[in-house]
Order: C-alpha cells, then structure tokens, then sequence
C-alpha cells in the first residue's frame, strides 16, 4: 500500500476508534427546543389581564417576532413586543386585554437553527362564545412549502458541490497512481469536475442563507425577493458556515492543480487538503449535532463521518473518470490506483458505519424514532441506499479488482473486466450521489416525532361533526370519539377493550396531544382523566381550524407503547 494511503488508513481508523470509545461511555442525547411551560397555562381563565406572557423551554431559543401573534376575541392581532432571553421567550402586550379568549400563536428557533412553532390559549374574565377562524390563506400554505423545497434544493446543491470538490482532491493527491504531468486529459477533467462543484456550492450556499431566513420565519416564496430578507440572513449561522465552507472550497480547488503536478512541493498539498478539511467541517457548524451532547464528541463524529464519505464519493467519481478509454491513463497507471482506493474502501466504510450510527443515536435518542419521526424514516432510506452501495462495493473488491490487478504487468487486465468495473463504480457514485441527497435532506427533517396529515381529510366548508375512530392495538382495540369538532372546546373520549372485548384496565395512563398540520402548531399536552375501567376523558381547546392530528401514546406492556393518530378536521 502506498505510504499515503496507510496514513489516511491509520488516521481515518484512529478517530473512529476514539469516537467509539466515547460513544461507549457516553450518556443520553438531547433533543431541541421543546416548549415546557407558559404562563398562563394553556386553557387558564385569569381574573385580571395578565401583563406579559412567558413561554419556558429546555434549551436557549432565538425568537421570531414576526411570526409570534396574540389574536383577540374577534380574530385580530394585537401590538405586541416579543424578546428572548435565554430559554424563555416573554411577548408583552401594547395595552390592557380585555375580557374574552385569546390565542397565543408563538415561533422560534432552537439552537440546531430548527423553527418551532405552536400555540396556546387563555381567558381573561371568561371564555369568549365563540372564536374567530384564523390561519394562513391556501396560497399563503403554498408558498411556504415552496420555499422549503427550495432551501433543501440549496442544502443538497451545497452538500453535492463541497463532497465532490473535497473528494476529488482527496483522490488525487492521496489515491491517483500517475506521474506529474502525465495524463493531461485526465487532469483537465477532474480540475473541470472540481470547477463545476464548486460553482455549484457557491450558487447553493449563495440562496440557502436568505432561504433558511425565510424558512424559520414561516415565510412564502416572496421573502427571497425582499432585501431585508437578504439583509437579516447576511449574519446568520448558515451564512458564516457557508462563507467558511466556500473558501475552503476555494483553496482546495486553486492549489489541487499545483499539488497534482509537483509532488515534491508539499505546501500546495497541505494548502489545497487543508481546505477541503475546512468546507467539510463547516457542513457541521449548524443542524442537529449542535443540540447533541457532548458536542465535543458528536461534532469529531460528524467532521470525520462527512470526510469518510466525500473521500468515498470523490474515489468513485475519480475511478470513474481514470477507467475512461479517452481518458488516457497508463493501464499500469490505472491498476495500481484502483488497487489503492480498493484498500482504503473498507477503512471508509468503517469510518461511515461508526459515526452514523453514533450520530443517529445521539440526535434521536431512542430506536422507535427511527420509524416514529420522519428524521428517522430518512435515515433509515439512506440506510438501504447505503447497503445497496457496500454491496457493489464489495462485488468490485472481490470479483472485479483482482482481476484488473494480477495484471498489472500487463495491459492493466482484461477490457471486457475494465468495462464492467467502470460500469459498477459508475453506478456507485450514483447511488452514493443519492445518498448525498437523502443526507442534505435530514438537515431540514425534525428528529422530534411529527404527525402525518389525516388521510381523507375533509372539506373545511363542511359542518362540524363528532369524530369516531377505532384502531387496532397489540391484543386490543382502541375507540376514539372528538366532539364536536370546532374551533374552541372540545370532548374526547377514548375506550380500550382487550382482546375478549372487556374494558382493557392499563398500569399506566395513555397520554394524549393535540398537533395542527398546517399551519404547524404544537404538540399541545393534553390531560387524560380515567372515566372507569379502559375509558378515559379528556377537554380539548383547538383554538385554530384546520387538520387537526390527536396523538395517543398507549403503554400496553413493559416492552410496548403503540402510538395512535386520530385525525380530526376542525371547522369554525
């Protein structure tokens, strides 16, 4: 093995033993921002108007003026001021509320740059008669959508771009087997490739600073168009991990070529490597591993777990390139550098497995949320993407790689061989090109648990009507009937019956929350009362209409705690 490659081998093995070993003494992982208190509490009827209101969560949280709202008893919004200090986010009022009920809709942003946003209510006097419908108009709903299909479009182009420039590099300074100035072609087209990537990066990086802006305010597609949303993004973290990451980027592109043709000039080696260390590094300044704890050791995992892979995709893509016929590679050339990337390949799937697997279960702390959040079921796809890549991985070592290698003497083995090797590492890169994808996503997915719209939903112009839902259990059944429906309070009442059809008696209570799909608000915790053996009671305010998702978290043994969604369309 080349002294390069044994160095890579040795440092890439080094950090993933250490990293296991920590992860092995480590403790559990944090989750973010989620809301733990309010004063008052959601549902309260205050004899005298309060004058500030307070809302308490588990970790700092940057607030969001523009898009936390106190609604009147007739639907308007009140002046408010809205700070954040610490953990606490505190929205006083202009003036005196008066009597009726009012809604709290609140936003803010955890520090993995995360938006979370709900809503709560109280009275003051009493309870007003009725609510005012308030929410989002459709297009309004579009739009927002459509500016976090294009945030994630940015993060996949910026992912995409800083993998392929920092591999490539990777790979030709440390994996390439070819002589300084030797072929030409090969070398324009991997210094072309790296061009391209990185032009992409800088587009990316360039609209996901303004796009994320707009994204945690709750924003449409408009806000790319408004200069304070420009403005406002200039600071932010994402716009300081992109202004790091594209000069990496660029330094690893301008000194790659000097590198690549003098070896004996190691400073433009360590230059052009030292950057491509840097962009990747910065792809870990903002998302979950900033919640997760001890960050010292999630940060190492997702640094090194980042470089595993753009080494790994920069490898396929160069293989790819250098197995070209038009090309020109020396067949000798070829072989050995083949050989040498084989022989790193089972060091980078280490690295890949150890600090996946520690960053999937410190950002989501338990094995249901790999099916429970969609964080998890992301994960999971690019779990099987990834089995699907070691598979082609481990055909090519085996069946493929030897034979091009025993004859390296010769002609660099056989063309039909040659071929079908080129064809497996192209569909590789693929594979592994969509397995950038998949991971630019998780960014912007939730690993805290979400609900899926209802199925079926109804027209909100129709009249209100109880919600009745059964849904089987493990050895039982669950009956679930919401009344009435609308906007304000509403009755729960949920019956368990075993497996003979008697009332199903459980050592621990079931716990219910109320969630909004659209506009997202919630999870609101929701206090279930026992009615008699298996029934349970509950009074619900849904203060806003909309699709409406009531989650029941039922322990039905020790080692088993289904959860059950029952939608409900909640109409004025």
């Amino acid at each position: 093995m080349h002294p390069s490659s044994r160095r890579v081998r040795s440092v890439v093995l080094g950090a993933a033993a250490g990293i296991l070993l920590a992860f092995l003494a480590s403790g559990p992982a944090a989750a973010h921002a989620v809301l733990e208190e309010t004063d008052p509490r959601d549902g309260a009827v205050l004899d005298a108007p309060p004058e500030r209101l307070t809302l308490d969560f588990n970790e700092p949280v940057q607030a969001v003026p523009e898009a936390t709202t106190l609604l009147s008893p007739d639907g308007l919004p009140v002046d408010v001021e809205v700070a954040a200090t610490d953990s606490t986010l505190v929205v006083t009022p202009g003036a005196e509320l008066e009597d009726g009920t009012y809604v709290v809709s609140w936003r803010v942003i955890s520090l993995d740059t995360h938006p979370v946003a709900g809503a709560f209510s109280f009275s003051v006097g009493e309870p007003s008669a009725t609510a005012e419908p308030v929410g989002p108009a459709p297009g309004e709903r579009a739009s927002a959508l459509d500016l976090a299909g294009v945030r994630t479009a940015a993060q996949v182009t910026v992912y995409a771009g800083t993998f392929l420039v920092a591999g490539l590099v990777a790979f030709e300074l440390l994996v390439l087997h070819v002589s300084p100035g030797a072929a030409p072609v090969l070398r324009r087209r991997l210094q072309r490739t790296r061009y391209v990537a990185l032009g992409a990066a800088v587009v990316g990086a360039v609209v996901l600073a303004p796009a994320t802006e707009g994204w945690q305010a709750g924003a449409g597609t408009d806000a790319l168009a408004t200069a304070g949303t420009w403005t406002a993004s200039a600071t932010s973290d994402t716009a300081v991990a992109g202004l790091i990451g594209v000069a990496g980027l660029v330094l690893a592109t301008a000194f790659a070529a000097r590198a690549g043709r003098d070896r004996r000039a190691l400073w433009p080696a360590g230059v052009s490597l030292g950057g491509a260390t840097l962009a990747l590094g910065a792809l870990a300044l903002v998302g979950h591993t900033r919640t997760a704890t001890p960050l010292w050791l999630v940060v190492s995992a997702d640094v090194l777990h980042v470089l595993a892979g753009a080494v790994w995709l920069g490898g396929v893509v160069g293989l790819a390139l250098v197995l070209m016929p038009s090309s020109q590679v020396d067949p000798r050339r070829a072989a050995r550098t083949v050989a040498r990337f084989s022989a790193l390949g089972a060091t980078l799937l280490v690295a890949v497995a150890l600090t996946g697997i520690l960053l999937a279960w410190r950002v989501l702390g338990t094995l249901d949320a790999l099916w429970t959040t969609s964080y998890g079921v992301a994960l999971l796809t690019k779990t099987v993407i990834v089995l699907y890549v070691v598979m082609i991985a481990t055909w090519n070592h085996y069946r493929l790689v030897p034979g091009i290698v025993r004859d390296r003497a010769g002609h660099g083995g056989d063309d039909a061989v040659r071929r079908q090797l080129r064809r497996m590492v192209t569909a590789e890169a693929a594979l592994l090109g969509l397995v950038l994808g998949v991971t630019a996503l998780l960014v912007s997915l939730s690993p805290e648990p979400s609900s899926a719209a209802p199925p079926g939903a109804a027209d909100s112009t129709a009249p209100a009507s109880p919600t009745e839902v059964t849904r089987d259990l493990e050895d039982g059944t669950l009956r679930a009937q919401v009344t009435p429906g609308r906007v304000g309070v509403n009755s729960v009442q949920l019956e368990l019956l075993d497996a003979d059809g008697a009332p199903w008696a459980l050592d621990t209570d079931p716990e219910l929350s109320a969630r909004l799909t659209q506009p997202s608000v919630g999870p609101l915790e929701q206090t279930l009362v026992g009615a008699g053996p298996g029934t349970y009671e509950a009074t619900v305010d849904l203060p806003l209409e909309g699709e409406w998702v009531l989650e029941l978290s039922v322990r039905t043994s020790k080692f088993s705690n289904p959860i059950v969604e029952i939608p409900v369309e909640v109409t004025s």
